[in-house]
């Protein structure tokens, strides 16, 4: 199973195939900005891969379109975290996400 370190909180999550990494973080309790709930029309869920970037699924028309009109226009390892499919280790940079506490519960 792929796991992904989201800097700078270095916290890891698991990523089973052909799941989302926003969908992968919603399920072990994560909170990730979202306004769209995951269907890549927000780009609220934007991230920077910083490694692992070949372990990611392609970037589609959609994705593209979204990414094009945010605030990571200009950022080309910008990626959408409801869009991306993990197959491999990958870090990622994305500040305001949470993992969940020991007691379950999001920090």
């Amino acid at each position: 199973m792929p796991t992904v370190r989201v800097l700078p909180a270095g916290d890891v999550l698991d990523v089973e195939a052909g799941e989302s990494l926003m969908a992968a973080a919603r399920r072990q309790g994560w909170r990730w900005p979202t306004i769209c709930g995951g269907n890549g029309e927000c780009g609220t869920c934007w991230m920077v891969v910083e490694q692992g970037a070949e372990h990611g699924s392609a970037v589609e028309a959609a994705e593209r379109a979204t990414l094009a009109k945010g605030m990571k226009a200009d950022e080309p390892r910008a990626r959408l975290a409801c869009q991306i499919k993990v197959s491999g280790p990958m870090v990622v940079t994305r500040r305001s996400v949470k993992a969940p506490t020991r007691e379950g519960i999001t920090a």
